[in-house]
């Protein structure tokens, strides 16, 4: 297994810091999180220590996603959530702040007061799409 004896993610695998699981299995773990965005905050974890989305491989990434869908679906049945949202955040400008890869599930209630993502009503120029295009697929 892969690990960084320094992670806080990689304690909570080995069980020196306590955890609430809510699914195990010998690849991946999900948990409370203890800074809870809403009520049923879920972290999703690979074991092995990943820092980002970069360095995940394609197939435990897949492995991953599959838990990420049958938690999500689980609290929202059982927690009678409106909604949820799954975030995923790579580098500290992002918001990354635990350098182990990781997804949040984070439950969803109308009009909840939480995070909304705006779209900006300012369309943007063709000609700066376009440069953007230009150097992404340079």
């Amino acid at each position: 297994m892969i690990k960084d004896d320094k992670c806080i993610f990689c304690k909570i695998i080995e069980k020196s810091i306590p955890s609430k699981i809510l699914f195990e299995n010998d690849k991946n773990l999900a948990f409370l999180d203890i800074f809870p965005v809403s009520k049923g905050h879920t972290i999703v974890i690979p074991k092995n220590h990943y820092k980002n989305l970069e360095e995940i491989p394609n197939n435990a990434l897949s492995e991953l996603f599959e838990i990420v869908k049958k938690v999500s679906i689980l609290i929202h049945k059982k927690l009678k959530v409106d909604g949820y949202n799954i975030l995923q955040n790579n580098f500290r400008a992002a918001g990354q702040v635990v350098n182990h890869y990781h997804v949040h599930i984070i439950p969803r209630w109308n009009e909840d007061g939480k995070f909304k993502l705006y779209i900006p009503k300012k369309q943007a120029k063709e000609e700066e799409l376009n440069q953007i295009l230009r150097i992404i697929k340079e």
